[in-house]
């Protein structure tokens, strides 16, 4: 039998913004019972303000790059296995930097050599040598068997193969919604841990079209 990951929640009377782990195998209608003060609609995420780089958010204008190039490609392998292929419309290369500018991003993912998960986004970063990415702007994750994560900004950490932030996240999957501030997952959305200001919005699969429970 395999053995399926499980929701941890916290219990009545936990304080509120306690972490919600959300694995892809488990239900999201026990999320529900976590929020405390009931659910409702959730929110939909603002873009963060502070999603940019600080040199960007502080004015300071970049030297002309050293090279620029289009239709920039970058891949990954493990012992020969495709683990992800990063692409973007132009890159640019600065002096004395190990990461490259990204515009128009984007990262497909594979699992096993199998393609699981695209991300689009409007900017980013990589470092060539640690192969870590930085995106930002409008950040849109989605797996092939339909899952969704929208953000402002998303870190790809390439050593653990996780994804993270410290912004406005919305989780779909289905009819279910799950927002929250902070975020640890893994790219294909099998793992996935809102940190903060956990909201939660689950269909009753009784209810019948046009219904609400």
């Amino acid at each position: 039998m395999k053995t399926r990951r499980y929701i941890h929640h916290p219990t009545e009377g936990a304080r509120p913004g306690a972490k919600v782990l959300l694995p892809g195998t488990a239900c999201l209608a026990a999320v529900a019972m976590c929020v405390i003060g009931g659910c409702g609609r959730a929110d939909q995420p603002a873009p963060s303000a502070t999603a940019t780089p600080a040199s960007m958010a502080s004015g300071t204008r970049p030297a002309a790059p050293l090279q620029e190039f289009s239709d920039y490609k970058l891949t990954e392998s493990d012992q020969g296995v495709r683990t992800w292929v990063l692409g973007s419309q132009s890159m640019r290369r600065y002096a004395d930097r190990e990461d490259v500018d990204l515009v128009d991003v984007h990262m497909d993912f594979y699992r096993a050599g199998e393609h699981w998960s695209v991300m689009d986004a409007d900017s980013g970063r990589v470092n060539q040598r640690t192969r870590a990415v930085h995106v930002w702007g409008t950040v849109d994750i989605r797996t092939d068997d339909g899952r969704r994560l929208q953000t402002a900004e998303l870190f790809f950490d390439n050593e653990t193969g996780r994804i993270r932030n410290d912004v406005a996240n919305r989780f779909t999957r289905g009819t279910d919604i799950l927002t929250g501030n902070g975020l640890d997952a893994t790219p294909d959305l099998e793992y996935v841990e809102i940190k903060r200001d956990v909201k939660a919005e689950v269909a009753d699969p009784a209810a019948a079209p046009g219904e609400h429970p």
